[in-house]
């Protein structure tokens, strides 16, 4: 039986009972995805104090925005969330004002973001096989949630056995947590001094190139499945 349930993971719950599950990050998110015609610009993510916007354009001509902040858990605006991103937001650089302008209150969504801060001891039990958020919900800032779920897939059809999935597995998916969650203290910064700081630093790595910032993906953009078994058969078997 394979999970993927989710980071509320009830099978996670009762495979696992004593584990404390996600825990908050520490901030919430915004989402919307709206038509945005005749406002070009360039894929971008911009860092403030405790906040951070990103725009992206898609290929149908739509656009993609997300928004992040600092905030209490199960915080929400007193009267919508497109408000509470215009006061968050709306003196920010173009194109934010037009996309804000652009969206309506029902197109926001808004999540708080949790993570698996505590590993599992394992992503099995018994026949029961654990993937994605349901056994390591990460931090969204290095955008590998859903790749580490892709892994998961990938890996649990050429191993052996659970055992071995969990072998290949829980390490990778532990050490890239941990990865994220620094990065979500980076970009989360609230304090003037540390933020200057982080600024300045990002400035002068800007303007070494973008292959130092590339480097940061290093270990986890050139993973490679793991052999499956009947491969290593086979390479035995020609070379016999």
């Amino acid at each position: 039986m394979v999970a993927a349930d989710g980071i509320h993971s009830a099978v996670r719950r009762a495979l696992f009972p004593d584990h404390p599950g996600p825990v908050y990050s520490g901030f919430t998110t915004w989402r919307v995805v709206i038509p945005l015609p005749g406002v070009e610009f360039a894929s971008h993510e911009t860092w403030g104090r405790g906040r951070i916007w990103g725009t992206h354009p898609l290929k149908d001509g739509r656009v993609y925005a997300y928004a992040a902040a600092v905030a209490p858990a199960g915080e929400h605006a007193p009267d919508d969330e497109r408000a509470e991103l215009l006061r968050r937001y709306g003196d920010w650089h173009d194109p934010i004002p037009a996309v804000l302008a652009a969206a309506r209150p029902e197109d926001v969504l808004r999540h708080d973001v949790h993570h698996i801060a505590e590993p599992l001891p394992a992503h099995h039990r018994g026949r029961v096989a654990l993937v994605g958020d349901a056994a390591h919900a990460m931090p969204p800032t290095l955008g590998q949630g859903g790749n580490q779920a892709i892994e998961d897939a990938i890996t649990l059809s050429l191993v052996d056995d659970l055992p071995a999935y969990t072998a290949a597995r829980l390490p990778r998916t532990t050490a890239i947590t941990r990865r994220a969650v620094r990065v979500a203290r980076l970009n989360m910064m609230t304090g003037r001094v540390g933020t200057a700081v982080r600024d300045n630093a990002i400035a002068a790595l800007s303007k070494a190139g973008p292959a130092l910032f590339l480097r940061g993906f290093d270990g986890i953009a050139d993973w490679r499945p793991p052999r499956p078994p009947y491969a290593a058969q086979r390479t035995r078997t020609d070379e016999g």
